[in-house]
């Protein structure tokens, strides 16, 4: 039998969907949020950081509909990122 409450409960759970990704080798950390800077509430926002010992500015940010930034963590994990959590600032 399918329950349509699974599929809403999903969505609901993935509006809020944030997290960060490293990749040592490349010496770079990424942050997925939810963009708040838009009333659209299906982008997110993924900033680029560098590794350093003092996490400063972004050295990019990129403003992606939430579905490409759900594939794109997907993606960058096959090829060797790491979730991992939040630098410290």
């Amino acid at each position: 039998m399918f329950n349509d409450h699974l599929d809403d409960a999903w969505s609901q759970q993935q509006l809020h969907w944030s997290g960060w990704l490293v990749n040592r080798q490349e010496g770079l950390f990424i942050q997925f949020k939810p963009d708040t800077s838009t009333k659209h509430v299906d982008c997110v926002l993924l900033s680029t950081f560098r590794w350093s010992p003092v996490l400063g500015n972004p050295v990019r940010q990129q403003r992606m509909p939430r579905h490409l930034g759900i594939e794109m963590w997907t993606n960058l994990q096959k090829i060797g990122w790491i979730p991992c959590s939040p630098p410290q600032s």
